[in-house]
């Protein structure tokens, strides 16, 4: 039985998932790259957005800043901007721990700061809805660089609804194309996400 359901965008993000939580194989960045975290310089403009469109504030989770770090350095260290690139965005999450979570993933690339970033996602429907989950709570956002790449810069930002621990699995996803605006490169706007409860 459906019990419920979230939007899910594309932002340019470098994310590692804690390796005691998945058994597959970590992308490593090699060469002249960096990885930061950028999750407490994004959470007060993320708060900011949230609370002029009448929600909640989320906090930083250091799981879900792992979740966001696999998925970034997997797209900087293969220059591919996709939620696909390290694993489907459900296997990722589920094995990160988020079994029983509402979960957003935004990616992104080419994007200097992590204002700009955000400013991109806002004036992407599907990116925007993901950062407006109502039920979110906890994120975590990762900038990945990669100087010879194409796009220099990935980035991801996750956002879900409860912490790693027990429940249900996501057992449902599928994907629907879109574009974006806003001159930054974007793919697969929009990934429904369905939870069952066991």
């Amino acid at each position: 039985m459906v019990r419920s359901g979230i939007q899910f965008a594309v932002m340019a993000f470098v994310a590692l998932v804690v390796a005691s939580c998945t058994t597959t194989p970590q992308p490593q960045i090699s060469g002249n790259t960096g990885v930061a975290d950028v999750s407490y310089e994004a959470v007060g403009l993320i708060n900011s957005f949230r609370a002029q469109n009448g929600l909640g504030p989320v906090s930083v989770d250091s799981a879900v800043i792992e979740a966001a770090r696999y998925q970034a350095v997997a797209m900087a260290s293969r220059d591919v901007l996709s939620h696909e690139v390290a694993g489907d965005f459900t296997t990722r999450m589920n094995n990160a721990g988020f079994t029983y979570a509402t979960a957003t993933e935004n990616v992104g690339a080419a994007d200097r700061t992590v204002a700009d970033s955000i400013n991109a996602w806002i004036r992407s429907p599907h990116h925007r809805e993901n950062m407006l989950l109502r039920e979110a709570k906890y994120m975590g956002m990762i900038r990945a660089s990669a100087p010879g790449s194409r796009y220099r810069t990935y980035w991801a930002l996750i956002l879900t609804s409860a912490a790693a621990g027990s429940g249900p699995k996501i057992i449902y996803s599928s994907i629907k194309p879109g574009k974006a605006k806003g001159g930054t490169p974007f793919e697969n706007d929009g990934v429904q996400i369905f939870f069952t409860q066991q």
